[in-house]
């Protein structure tokens, strides 16, 4: 088991290096602009180029709706301020933030910091759940990446949240405008170390009881697919629909707290961009 997960562990960090070489993305909930084709000003180290800083930014709300896995749970909402902001250096949106390492032809490097706010559940929420420690959501951090083409984006990023594991995702998508709708179906595949799930879906020898055995949490990988809708109605004002699925690795659905494998999954909100 130990050689395994070290074997995964070499895998991903390797991802994350080549994503380092060359790729920045946009959060896992980007705000939908596309790249401004490379120049010769903004091509290289972003510190040393000699692009013009443009600011782009724009304030509105948005809310998560999904299954939770845990059984008995229901429907958990989550709302999500959507804080965009794009200048040479930095870009926001929503709980990411992006610091702006380089741009190298169409490939892209940053460093993330995310701040998971739907992640987690209190003992209240669920029977299945009673008795159980709160688990609470994470500040996560590491390198993010993309590489755009005419096919579509092929993004990823390896993110690190202190004592509760790693991360990491690889996603692709691809945009096609209709008038005032821009339609981006997407699909990824995460990676989440066992530490990540022993914390999340874990439970700990002083919290078993009857019907709820001792349960230790493996790696494991989810799969989802979805697509992404934008309605820009004015010049300024974008509604955003993001609807999905997910389907939930084993070493999270074998969790005795767990009573689903796929989690229907959607994200709306509205933006207003100033400029």
């Amino acid at each position: 088991m130990k050689k395994t997960l070290r074997r995964e562990r070499r895998l991903l960090l390797a991802i994350a290096s080549f994503a380092s070489f060359c790729a920045y993305s946009g959060t896992a909930w980007a705000d939908g602009q596309s790249p401004e084709p490379p120049t010769a000003d903004d091509t290289g180290f972003t510190v040393l180029n000699n692009s013009t800083n443009v600011t782009h930014w724009g304030l509105g709300v948005g809310a998560g709706i999904q299954q939770a896995p845990y059984k008995g749970y229901g429907t958990k909402y989550t709302p999500i301020p959507l804080i965009s902001f794009d200048d040479k250096w930095v870009h926001a949106f929503g709980t990411a933030v992006d610091l702006k390492i380089g741009k190298w032809s169409n490939v892209s490097l940053a460093l993330r910091g995310q701040y998971a706010i739907g992640d987690g559940y209190k003992a209240s929420d669920a029977p299945i759940l009673s008795g159980m420690q709160n688990r609470n959501g994470a500040f996560w951090y590491g390198p993010a990446l993309a590489w755009h083409t005419a096919y579509g984006t092929l993004s990823g990023d390896f993110l690190e949240g202190g004592n509760k594991g790693q991360k990491a995702t690889i996603d692709f998508s691809k945009s096609f405008d209709y008038g005032k709708f821009e339609f981006e179906p997407h699909a990824g595949v995460d990676w989440l170390s066992s530490k990540y799930v022993d914390y999340y879906y874990g439970v700990r020898s002083s919290e078993a009881r009857a019907g709820r055995p001792e349960y230790a949490g493996k790696a494991a990988y989810d799969i989802s697919v979805g697509t992404r809708v934008d309605y820009k109605f004015t010049r300024h004002q974008i509604l955003i629909l993001d609807v999905g699925v997910m389907h939930l690795g084993s070493g999270i659905t074998e969790s005795p707290l767990v009573g689903k494998r796929y989690i229907p999954q959607a994200r709306v909100g509205y933006l207003y961009e100033f400029n």
